[in-house]
């Protein structure tokens, strides 16, 4: 199979300089470019490593992931950049930083340098063929400079994309096969319409490392946008991406309400991403998964069961996104907003995850990887590389606290050098409150207009208050501060006083699963779910088959019990005492030393909390959220528990005391246990 792809240059590139070359330069012939290129050498980059631009970025993508699965293979990609100073290039060759472009130039000045320029020779030259599928991703300036004419002749069936009005304009030329883009497909595929040829671009590429057979295919539909839209098939042995459930696999729409929320003036409030998905038609009467086993491709996020998310941003970091090939492949592929199933316009932060590395020497990480990873998958606010300092780490808290400052301002000196797209955040590391105000006073006057103060999780709230008291008084407040792993009920009203304008915390979602007598949480008051562990499965109910007189029949009878007579109780058909009764008759099984449940599961079981909750989540699954039993009720649960987190956080933003649930989920909020 070979491909040849023409696209074209962007403004952002990995490297820049002061000298940078100029049109000037190019204007006066190749002698000048030579003579100011000896002076660039260091800097100099082949084209396809240039440019950062989200369509080069993206398209990118599909290539590295093409060329992965040809290694070995028969196959050949050729890469063609058009560049308004260089003219039209190889992805090998080497250039300097440069600014050029040909917007801003009427047609007749684009006519006139691309022929300076040789272009449209050039591109004829490219075009000649013979190749078996041709990609032209360029956009109107640059298609004029190509002259494209009925002189061209092309080698191979080529897919050229291109606005509506050039796409009247094009000559008939036998192969191409030009499809319009407008502002709906930019919506159809969750992309601004500046990158969208490049995500086009990555998809096909993507669908062709999964079956060469598709360039054939793409030659000749009369609709490639469709045939494109989902992710491909996986081949057997490739390790491609799974094909997913396409009534799943979908961006949500933010509706105008969530936009306009006013509690966003004050603070916002980010969710960490830790593969919370859940089956959205898991079989609960009889336990089974709709898509055989659990995976993304068969899953939903918590903000596809509810009509708008219940958090105002979300937090991905390096570790959780690449923690295993195949989740690492499709952020990869489809960048963080699409992975994540959220439009273009809803933030996303991406951190290093510094917990999942806390007990190496040095982070694995660079900052030069780390400012390309934020690039590639199209973050919205991006953290430097930081080193946390616990107690454990407290012999070399001095090294990990320099690093960090080092890395930090690093981090933000080539962000601005590469004039890269994202929000930079200045991540900060300390152990007291002096610390981590020397620390933030030498983020300003870096130029940072982010911070991130981290490692503060175990601390309590008296103690975060003086840290960020301490941080408060040498940071302007123009500049924004971001509290990992806190977003405290209690203490929201004088974080926010103190400079705080955004938090991230999991522990609402996670208490579902990690506390015993307050894993399930309305306004007001909290509650403990009843724990049915699954037969077989559950690491605790495999524990039952130690006691005496028990098989794997009576197990599952004593299970199925539990279950149905819950289930009864619920229905209004079965008595309080027989369902708590079966549910303890079980419990006492499943480990020797369990504390006596009977008194919360009564409370559970007595005030039927599930069905005072409007979320639609309760509405949908009733009794089964409050049952203790695999991520598919457990993770609902906590999609609950974070739906009424978010409106307790909305009121303590408005001013209002939040109802907050009983003295003993108050206590344990204060510790917000990750």
């Amino acid at each position: 199979m070979h491909l040849v792809i023409i696209t074209s240059c962007t403004s952002e590139k990995a490297v820049d300089s002061p000298d940078r070359l100029t049109l000037a330069d190019f204007r006066r012939k190749s002698q000048q470019v030579r003579a100011r290129e000896a002076g660039l050498s260091t800097l100099m980059r082949p084209a396809d490593q240039m440019y950062t631009g989200q369509q080069h970025a993206r398209l990118m993508r599909g290539i590295a992931a093409l060329r992965e699965q040809q290694k070995g293979a028969a196959g050949k990609l050729d890469l063609y950049i058009l560049s308004a100073g260089y003219g039209l290039v190889s992805g090998e060759q080497k250039l300097a930083p440069y600014e050029a472009a040909f917007q801003g130039m009427t047609k007749r000045e684009i006519r006139q340098w691309a022929d300076v320029l040789d272009v449209p020779h050039a591109f004829r030259d490219v075009v000649a063929g013979p190749y078996d599928l041709g990609l032209i991703l360029l956009g109107d300036d640059y298609l004029d400079a190509c002259a494209l004419d009925v002189s061209v002749k092309l080698g191979g069936p080529t897919l050229l994309f291109c606005g509506k009005n050039t796409q009247k304009r094009l000559p008939r030329l036998g192969n191409l096969h030009a499809v319009a883009l407008t502002n709906a497909e930019a919506k159809r595929f969750s992309c601004g319409l500046v990158a969208l040829k490049g995500e086009l671009g990555s998809r096909i590429l993507s669908w062709l490392a999964s079956d060469p057979a598709f360039a054939a295919t793409f030659a000749v539909s009369s609709d490639v946008l469709s045939l494109i839209e989902e992710p491909p098939a996986a081949s057997p042995g490739r390790g491609s991406v799974a094909r997913t459930k396409t009534d799943v696999d979908y961006v949500i729409s933010l509706p105008l309400r969530w936009s306009q929320k006013p509690h966003r003036e004050k603070l916002r409030y980010f969710i960490p991403e830790w593969d919370d998905l859940v089956d959205r038609d898991y079989d609960f009467e009889n336990d089974v998964h709709s898509g055989g086993s659990a995976d993304w491709s068969n899953g939903v996020y918590a903000h596809q069961l509810y009509s708008e998310p219940n958090y105002d941003g979300i937090l991905i970091s390096k570790v959780i996104a690449e923690k295993t090939k195949k989740k690492k492949e499709r952020i990869n592929l489809l960048g963080v907003h699409r992975f994540l199933r959220v439009p273009r316009e809803f933030p996303v932060m991406g951190d290093c995850g510094a917990f999942g590395y806390i007990n190496e020497k040095v982070p694995p990480y660079r900052t030069e990887e780390i400012l390309d990873y934020y690039t590639r998958l199209d973050f919205d606010f991006g953290v430097s590389v930081d080193h946390l300092i616990v107690t454990a780490t407290e012999y070399e808290k001095q090294a990990r606290y320099d690093l960090t400052i080092e890395n930090a301002a690093e981090f933000l000196e080539k962000h601005r050098k590469a004039k890269l797209p994202w929000t930079p955040i200045g991540a900060v590391q300390g152990w007291d409150a002096a610390s981590y105000a020397a620390a933030a006073k030498k983020y300003v006057t870096m130029g940072f207009e982010y911070i991130a103060l981290g490692g503060l999780v175990r601390s309590s709230t008296p103690e975060i208050i003086n840290t960020l008291g301490a941080v408060h008084e040498v940071v302007p407040p123009s500049v924004h501060i971001h509290l990992f792993g806190l977003a405290r009920l209690a203490g929201l009203s004088v974080f926010t006083k103190l400079g705080v304008t955004s938090v991230d915390s999991a522990s609402f979602l996670r208490q579902a699963w990690m506390r015993t007598t307050t894993s399930y949480v309305i306004p007001g008051e909290s509650f403990a779910a009843l724990r049915i562990p699954e037969a077989g499965k559950s690491f605790r109910a495999k524990h039952m088959i130690e006691h005496s007189g028990l098989d794997d029949s009576a197990i599952s009878r004593r299970e199925q019990t539990a279950l149905k007579t819950v289930r009864a109780y619920a229905a209004r058909k079965g008595s309080l005492d027989a369902a708590l009764n079966a549910v303890l008759e079980y419990d006492r099984f499943v480990t020797a030393d369990r504390v006596n449940l009977s008194g919360p599961y009564r409370n559970t079981l007595e005030k039927r909390p599930w069905e005072r909750c409007e979320c639609a989540i309760c509405k949908q699954v009733g009794v089964e959220v409050v049952i203790f039993r695999g991520n598919n009720r457990n993770r609902r649960r906590g999609f609950h528990n974070t739906y009424v987190f978010y409106g307790l956080l909305e009121q303590a933003l408005r001013g209002n005391t939040p109802n907050l649930p009983g003295r003993q989920l108050q206590l344990s909020l204060l510790e917000d246990a990750l």
